[in-house]
């Protein structure tokens, strides 16, 4: 805004310039980025490839769903970048609405930290270029392989979680810190775990952690709805 416009008050309207308008030296700049952007992804897709829905379009059978943990907070990103790559991926998210300074705000959040879904037929390449994704730490699994998530669980887990609202839950109100409980809704269904916090409020939730094969896995926000106490 100019200091005319700001005295005057008058609002200023920029018209952003068209390309015959650039310098040859900005258009130059534009297309190696674009360039540069669309080569990262290809580069990205290669690489991924072996977990590609195209791979699942020639072996449909061998297709199975697994859960991958991410870096907290990467959860969008990784899901993009895998999704950018042509890879079958679920992350489900939930609404959240909080009033800050008398405004009422709402964020999108995922509704399990740090882990996201894939659909690929699993070889060893595929899960080598899962892993090789930037902010994917692993994947959920131990010794004895990896771990299935069962279509039907996905399928029930897909119509709670894309409702516009999640619905309230009857949740057991004796669960406290240092339980034993089985997951029975959700990727971990059929797992015990741990809990090892509770929170309480209208969708409570738990920090839980499971054992995969002997290899610890911690689930930050599971819905004390999914938990039956053992």
């Amino acid at each position: 805004m100019t200091m005319q416009g700001k005295m005057t008050g008058k609002k200023i309207r920029y018209r952003p310039m068209t390309e015959a308008e650039l310098s040859a030296e900005e258009r130059e700049r534009i297309h190696w980025r674009c360039t540069r952007t669309d080569r990262i992804a290809r580069i990205a897709a290669e690489k991924l490839r072996a977990a590609s829905k195209e791979k699942i379009k020639k072996e449909p059978k061998m297709a199975k769903w697994y859960c991958l943990r991410v870096e907290s907070g990467r959860e969008f990103a990784v899901e993009k970048s895998l999704a950018d790559a042509n890879v079958e991926v679920f992350m489900p998210t939930e609404k959240m609405v909080f009033v800050r300074k008398g405004r009422r705000l709402e964020t999108v959040k995922p509704f399990l930290r740090c882990y996201i879904l894939v659909r690929c037929v699993g070889t060893a390449e595929a899960f080598h270029a899962l892993s090789s994704v930037k902010d994917v730490l692993d994947i959920v699994g131990g010794a004895s392989g990896y771990h299935v998530v069962a279509d039907a669980d996905v399928e029930r887990f897909k119509a709670l979680t894309t409702k516009s609202e999640i619905p309230y839950v009857k949740t057991d109100k004796s669960m406290k810190d240092g339980d034993t409980a089985e997951i029975t809704d959700g990727p971990f269904a059929g797992f015990s775990c741990l809990v090892v916090a509770v929170k309480w409020c209208r969708q409570a939730k738990a920090k839980v952690v499971i054992d995969v094969a002997g290899k610890a896995f911690e689930i930050e926000s599971m819905p004390l709805a999914f938990l039956k106490k053992s």
